[in-house]
């Protein structure tokens, strides 16, 4: 059954409702100049990201570096802009015609100065089975790039733990399984809010303190990235579940 369409800042509605997963949700808002500079003033760094579409297009990052100078960050490319009036003029000349939201750019963790973020795969074989988590990995960005998309940067994919390993992060020794359980907790919010929904493509961020934070929930979910790990078993399995007919 095709996935339902739904942009980003419906998904952050829905899933704000739920108190356990309040806090794993960066505070989150529409695109409008006061909001901008409202969010460069209390976080310094602000991502800006489109409500529709995926694959990371149209993402930027906008960082005040003082004298109402700021940095923006947008694919490979950096520029410095002065005053507001012009920055608000130059990030619209690079917005994609969609609604454009605002969050706090998330120091996440990092290997060899790369930010990387994790992709948890969960799914049901119908909306009255409960959810299972198929599989897990760790997006590395590529040099130069603020998205963890592989395909736009130019990253690549590394087993989970392996990543956590080498970025160093002093991580709870419960970690996995609070990642476990945040991943169950937004497959649950959102199969309620759509019912037909069969499986979601979670990506979800560690910060460098070791914090989780919930990015992004993919609807139709690319199943490729799993292909690209040394081991198979998590592509075989989601292949396996996808693949299966509802009853």
């Amino acid at each position: 059954m095709k996935a339902p369409n739904v942009g980003k800042w419906s998904k952050h509605q829905k899933l704000s409702k739920d108190e356990f997963l309040q806090s794993y949700l960066p505070p989150t808002t529409p695109f409008s100049p006061d909001s901008l500079w409202e969010y460069a003033e209390n976080y310094k760094s602000v991502i800006l990201k489109p409500s529709g579409g995926g694959g990371g297009a149209g993402i930027m990052k906008l960082t005040s570096i003082g004298d109402e100078q700021y940095l923006v960050h947008a694919g490979p490319s950096k520029r410095v802009v002065h005053g507001k009036e012009e920055t608000v003029a130059y990030i619209r000349s690079l917005f994609r015609p969609k609604t454009y939201l605002l969050q706090p750019h998330l120091s996440l963790g990092r290997i060899s100065g790369r930010p990387f973020d994790i992709r948890v795969m969960v799914q049901r074989q119908k909306s009255t089975e409960p959810w299972i988590i198929t599989g897990w990995l760790a997006k590395l960005a590529g040099p130069g790039y603020v998205v963890t998309n592989v395909a736009r940067s130019r990253g690549k994919v590394l087993p989970l733990r392996k990543a956590i390993a080498e970025s160093k992060i002093a991580c709870s020794p419960h970690l996995l399984q609070e990642l476990r359980q945040v991943s169950f907790a937004i497959a649950r919010r959102l199969g309620r809010a759509y019912p037909n929904l069969r499986e979601v493509g979670l990506d979800l961020g560690l910060d460098q303190q070791g914090k989780i934070w919930f990015i992004e929930a993919n609807f139709r979910p690319a199943i490729s990235l799993f292909q690209k790990l040394p081991d198979k078993s998590f592509y075989r399995r989601i292949k396996a579940l996808r693949s299966q007919p509802t009853r």
